[in-house]
This record gives C-alpha cells, structure tokens and sequence, in this order.
C-alpha cells in the first residue's frame, strides 16, 4: 500500500509539475512569435522611411526619427553599410550589448530580417534588425530594442497563480491519498484477517459487505468461497462419519462371527459352515460399497472415461435381464420400452451403473406383485430414461436430500434391503460427468419416478453400421 500511495504522489507532483511548466512556455512562446511580427514591423517601418533619404547621414536620420513615434522602444539604432552609428537613442548604453548588435547587423547587412527575444527577471528583452536597402543593395541597418516587464509581469503573475493553485492541489491530493490509503489498507487488512481465519480452519467466519466498489466484489466473493467451503467441509465430514459408520457395521458383524467360531471349541460343522456363510455375505457388502466408494471418488476427481456411441435402450434391456431374479423373488414385473435413436456419447460402464441402480432401487423398494417401467424415449435432441415403480414413494420432505451421500429415507428398511446410501448419489454423479440432468417426483398413485436426460448423439454420416 506504501509503494501505491507514493506512486500516486509521485504521479500527482509529475501532473502539477507539467501543469505549472506547460502552461507558462506556452504563453511565452506566443508572446515571442507577437513581438516578433510586431518589432519587425516597426523595425521595417523605420528601414522604408530611411530609404526615402537620398544620403544616408546622421543628421538626415535624426531628422526622419524625430518624425516617427518610438516612444514603446527602448531604443534605435541605425548604422550605415560600413557599421558606421548613424542614430543611436541609448547612446552610451548600446555598448553594453554589443554582441546582440553586432549579430543584429551582420544578419541586416546580408539582406536578412533579425529578431532575438528572452524572458529574464520577470520582463521580455527584445531585439529586431532589418537592412536599409538602396534599390537592391545595402546601404545600412535599423536595430530596434524593447524592453517589456508588463506582459512579463503577468506571465510571472500567472506562474505564481499556477504554484499557488498547484501547492494546494497538491496538498489535498496528498491528504486524499493518505485517507484512501488508510481506508482501502484497513478494508485488505480486514480481507487478511478473514482469509487467515479460513485458512486455520474457521469457515464461518464473514466479511460485513461494505460500499460498493472492487473490494466490495472481493468481500462478496470472499463470503461466497468460504459458504461453498463451508458446505463442503460439513459434506465431507458427514461423508467421512457416514462412511466410517457403513464400514464399522459389517466388520463389527464379521469380528462377531469370527469369534464365535474361535471361542467356542465344541461348534458343529453346520454352525460353522454358516457363520461362514455370514461372514463371506459381509464382506461381500463391504466390497460392493468399497466399489461404490471408489466410483464416486473417480467422478470427484473427474477422472474421464474412454467413451463410446452407446445405445441407452439396449443397456436398458441388459440389466433389465441381469436383474429378473432379483425381481422374481419379489413377484415385481420389470417393463422395458424404447422409441427412436437412444445414442448417446457416454461411457458405456458409467450407462450401465446408472440403468442398474435405479432399477435395482425400483425392485429393492417395491411392494409385493409390484411393477417397474423402464421407458428410453429421443426427441429434442435428448435421449431420457425414465424408471417408474408402484412402491410406496419417497416423502417430499426427503426428495431434496435424496442425492446426497449415505442418505437413506428409512434406514432400517435400506440396511434390510441392502442399501448403503450411495447408489442415487453415484446416478447423478455419472449422469452430469456426461453432460445429462437427473430428476425425481412421485409417481400419481403412489411410487417414484426417476429421470436421467441425456445430449442425443447422431451417427457420423459415413458411419452405417448398427451396433447391438
């Protein structure tokens, strides 16, 4: 903030600085190019009357002056070709500037107009030469000086004007900068602290949103990150308690078995064989959700699967076939249709794991004699799955919680039924990866009824082979 705040004075002095400096050389460029038309004109009117005389001579030449009015001059001076002082008004006084005059007439005996002008002490010294011709050659010079401390005194007036207004500008910007510098420093040191907060682990601390400017964006911004890094801490917290919990309930169940079997000595075969039996069932649970775990972690990292043309409606069907035991033992009739191209740019596991899970959540949570419709319809350019049961529903209380990792609407039913609490969120997560939208809603008359769209995806042209 220190570098920013002298940046701005030194850019501040720089402006008033080429402020002060501007405006005083120009005003004194156009008074020189003012006095230089006007003395080379008087200078010229008193050349043209010397002319008129038939002989240049001291006497005729004071003569022709004593008729012309130079009293806005400081002084005359008129010398023949042979540098010779015709005429001199300043007298002894010319000799002091005699350099001047002898550049003066040098540049008039050549036959050229002279004129030299300076601002010194507050006042414009000038000086102007032209020849005296004599047809077409050079009888003599006329070199006319001025002296004008009026315009010089109003330059000088308005240089100390400018100072004046400059000092106080300057002073006001430094004020400003320093009561800028102070309120945006206080408002980043206040940034700081948040994020220093954040970052030992305080997620809920906000920024009180003040103003309306840049840093009132960061403050929102900063209030925004650290909501999402909020949720996403009480997420993952949840995740990791859920998940510990699911873990800790089939090893504590084989830990169970397994020490039956050690500790009692006298066990019968057919015991055994069944605690066993349990044992490998458990660890078989623990595999399915170790799977799952994996899976969502895959879609969290967005790791990208190889993916392919696949036909939804056959996947469809597949797991429909794979799932009809499941099915049977229930009395649940599993319904399949399918209307247009139902192609999609996907991968074809990802397609598969969606399709299984929700129809394997259709029949798990069924009732008896119960009905599931798997319907895989294109238009639009979308390509949607809908799977409907005839359970008994979902609450709406739950349906926006429904997605969630290890949520369960009844817990004790899902672990009866084998549910872990990760299937719908493993569905939505493989169905956004593929750029789709799932949806959930009752069914009328009882039930649930999941949606997964889809962005349709054609055949290349040159592409007439038919997948199966």
């Amino acid at each position: 903030m220190a570098k920013l705040l002298i940046s701005y004075i030194a850019l501040s002095a720089v402006v008033l600085g080429l402020l002060n400096v501007l405006p005083i050389t120009a005003s004194r460029d156009l008074t020189f190019a003012s006095k230089r038309a006007s003395l080379v004109n008087q200078a010229s009117l008193i050349g043209v009357s010397c002319e008129a005389v038939d002989n240049l001579a001291a006497g005729s030449i004071a003569t022709v002056m004593s008729m012309l009015d130079t009293s806005d001059l400081d002084g005359v001076v008129v010398a023949d070709s042979d540098a010779l002082l015709l005429y001199d008004s300043r007298g002894a006084e010319a000799l002091s500037d005699r350099e001047t005059f002898n550049e003066a007439t040098q540049a008039a005996f050549s036959g050229k107009d002279w004129f030299q002008s300076s601002f010194r002490s507050g006042e414009f010294l000038s000086a102007a030469a032209v020849p005296i011709m004599d047809g077409v050659n050079v009888s003599g010079a006329v070199v006319i000086y001025e002296r004008d401390p009026v315009q010089g005194g109003v330059i000088v007036a308005l240089s100390r004007n400018i100072q004046s207004i400059s000092i106080v500008v300057m002073a006001a910007a430094i004020v400003l900068g320093l009561f800028m510098a102070l309120m945006i420093s206080g408002r980043m040191k206040r940034v700081l602290e948040a994020i220093k907060s954040v970052r030992e682990g305080e997620y809920s601390y906000r920024i009180d949103v003040t103003g309306n400017d840049e840093l009132t964006d960061i403050e929102r911004e900063f209030n925004s990150l650290t909501d999402r890094l909020q949720k996403t801490e009480e997420v993952r917290r949840r995740f990791v308690s859920d998940a510990s919990h699911e873990l800790k309930t089939p090893l504590a169940s084989i830990r169970l078995l397994s020490d039956s079997i050690v500790q009692n000595e006298n066990i019968d075969p057919l015991t055994a064989r069944e605690f066993v039996g349990d044992i490998g069932q458990e660890a078989e649970r623990l595999t399915r959700m170790t799977d799952k775990l994996l899976s969502l972690t895959r879609f969290d990292n967005k790791v990208v699967s190889a993916r392919e043309r696949v036909d939804v409606a056959e996947t469809v069907r597949r797991v429909a076939k794979l799932l009809e035991p499941l099915a049977g033992q229930k009395n649940v009739t599993v319904e399949c249709s399918s209307s247009g191209d139902c192609h999609i740019l996907a991968s074809g596991d990802d397609v598969y794991q969606i399709a299984f899970n929700l129809i394997e959540n259709a029949i798990k949570y069924n009732v008896e004699n119960g009905r599931v419709k798997a319907a895989v319809t294109s238009e639009k350019g979308e390509v949607s799955l809908a799977v409907e049961d005839t359970g008994i529903g979902i609450p709406d209380e739950d349906l926006p919680n429904i997605f969630d990792r290890f949520y369960r609407v009844d817990k004790a039913r899902a672990r009866e039924a084998g549910g872990s609490g990760l299937g719908l969120s493993i569905v939505r997560s493989a169905v956004s990866e593929h750029g789709g939208e799932i949806t959930a809603r009752r069914a009328e008359g009882g039930g649930m009824v999941f949606t997964a769209a889809f962005p349709f995806f054609p055949a290349a042209e040159n592409d007439t082979s038919e997948e199966r």
